[in-house]
């Protein structure tokens, strides 16, 4: 397999060419070529290095496929692991940013500057720093693919710099502050919910798709086995992720309120007849349909308001179950677990600003055991 170097007379720019011999189909002489090089020395080492590829089997076809086809035929692949809402943000992604930039250029064309002038170009467009680096991620992914697919030799994103979410310190309330909460939302419709909330660390839409045949009162625990969408419109079987498939363990006043609260649905279910809609779902609408979670959130944040508590999101609730218990000096692979996190960095990487404290604690019970006067 030979190669050459020349000048091109029109451009003032320098050439190369390959010859790889014929086409076994047609019998024409094939040639790698390519142009535009601002030096000899530049186009000589171009063509060593493709020539090494092509000797050594390496050499991968630039593919001709437009990035936005490609995306999409990735993203159909892709589409059964992927959680409702997952595929519908991407789709979203995909429609608003990508097709426009991106997809305009070949796959094999695309080159870290193209990667990184995107990256910029969503800046410019007022995204959130949490939104550009989820669209990042989706064009890194896809190229991720690409290369093992060996439609390109190299992802184009690998190498820039990637965008940064400087995480803030989660907002959660004390015991004192718990309390208080709970005094004043003991009349809410929305009470138990605000309650699995804290004192299990559930996700929203695992408490909101929670069914009394999950609820394991002998065991004391119930199961996440089903998750209500963001929009309050379908169920999910399942919850977000294998691990967050799981059972949680419930402490006795959580579990005599839940006791109390089927009460009160059984007999929602005797006065509305036929008209109740049985969903068999722990925390739903006096008729039975799935509670709308903009409700639940509204509700939420109006108690805030009442009772001059510091502002938290209903999803810190979660965050203050797993820190107070923390703070107790339970076991972080227990927490983890109960939490439903894949692994136990997540949780020690979530919480790690309850643990400088807890050192300390742990330092000065130890202190307090070894020098006993």
């Amino acid at each position: 397999m030979k190669g050459s170097v020349k000048k091109n007379k029109q451009t003032g720019k320098w050439d190369f060419v390959i010859d790889i011999g014929k086409d076994l189909m047609t019998g024409k002489r094939k040639q790698k070529k390519k142009r535009g090089f601002d030096t000899k020395k530049e186009a000589e080492k171009a063509l060593t290095v493709l020539l090494n590829e092509l000797n050594q089997g390496l050499y991968i076809e630039p593919s001709k496929q437009a990035y936005s086809d490609y995306i999409h035929f990735w993203l159909n692949i892709k589409a059964h692991e992927m959680s409702i809402q997952t595929l519908k943000a991407y789709k979203s992604y995909l429609k608003n940013h990508i097709a426009s930039s991106l997809g305009t250029l070949s796959l094999a064309s695309l080159t870290p500057m193209h990667i990184q002038g995107f990256v910029g170009e969503l800046r410019r467009k007022g995204l959130s720093e949490w939104t550009v680096k989820r669209i990042f991620n989706v064009v890194n992914a896809s190229l991720n693919a690409a290369v093992k697919m060996e439609l390109i030799q190299k992802n184009p994103a690998s190498t820039i710099e990637k965008p940064k979410v400087i995480t803030k310190e989660t907002a959660i309330w004390n015991i004192s502050e718990v309390a208080l909460f709970l005094k004043h939302s003991i009349s809410s419709p929305y009470f138990i919910a605000y309650l699995l909330a804290i004192t299990t660390g559930m996700r929203q839409g695992e408490i909101l798709g929670l069914r009394w045949k999950d609820v394991d009162f002998e065991n004391e625990c119930l199961y996440i086995r089903q998750t209500l969408t963001h929009d309050g419109k379908e169920f999910k079987e399942g919850a977000k992720s294998k691990a967050s498939n799981r059972s949680v363990g419930l402490d006795t006043i959580t579990l005599s309120t839940l006791k109390q609260h089927r009460k009160q649905i059984a007999t929602n279910k005797l006065k509305l007849g036929a008209a109740y809609i049985d969903n068999d779902l722990v925390v739903c609408s006096a008729n039975g349909k799935p509670i709308n979670p903009r409700n639940l959130l509204r509700s939420f944040y109006n108690l805030l308001e009442k009772s001059s508590l510091p502002k938290i999101r209903f999803h810190d609730l979660r965050h203050t179950h797993a820190s107070l218990m923390l703070q107790q000096g339970e076991n972080i692979k227990l927490i983890s677990e109960r939490l439903g996190h894949s692994s136990i960095k997540i949780t020690l990487d979530t919480y790690s600003h309850v643990l400088p404290n807890m050192q300390q604690e742990a330092s000065n019970r130890l202190a307090s055991k070894l020098f006993k006067s």
